[in-house]
């Protein structure tokens, strides 16, 4: 009788253990997640209609640059680089509902100095249209 309730300790004892390591691994909850793999092909954008807007009081400023780019994708981000190192966000100035869009780069309050223009280089990024 004594080897029989050795036996029923040991097992309910490993039953206990068991248990209590179950209620804490059951507090590990991890979300569902995604990871994958895609290509996608890269298509530009084509810039024209390029309009450099200066000031009406003092022409050695530019309040504005306006272009219009053409392509499949709805863009997001627009940035201009007039010299050689600052890039200027242009985001806020996408107007249009379809391509080409109008991007208006504002320059306030001082305007940009004509003469620090030495180049226009246009960078922008979007989302594919659905």
């Amino acid at each position: 009788m004594a080897r029989n309730l050795k036996v029923v300790l040991i097992v309910l004892a490993a039953l206990v253990i068991a248990g209590g390591a179950y209620a804490f691994a059951a507090q590990n909850v991890v979300p569902d997640s995604a990871a994958g793999y895609g290509t996608s092909a890269v298509s530009g954008y084509t810039v024209s209609n390029i309009a450099y807007n200066l000031n009406a009081t003092d022409a050695s400023k530019i309040d504005t640059i306006t272009f219009d780019l053409a392509g499949t994708v709805v863009p997001s981000l627009v940035k201009v680089q007039t010299d050689d190192s600052t890039w200027f966000d242009c985001s806020s100035g996408i107007s249009g509902t379809e391509s080409p869009w109008t991007v208006t780069c504002t320059y306030t309050p001082s305007g940009l100095s004509v003469a620090s223009v030495t180049t226009l280089n246009v960078v922008a990024s979007g989302n594919a249209l659905p």
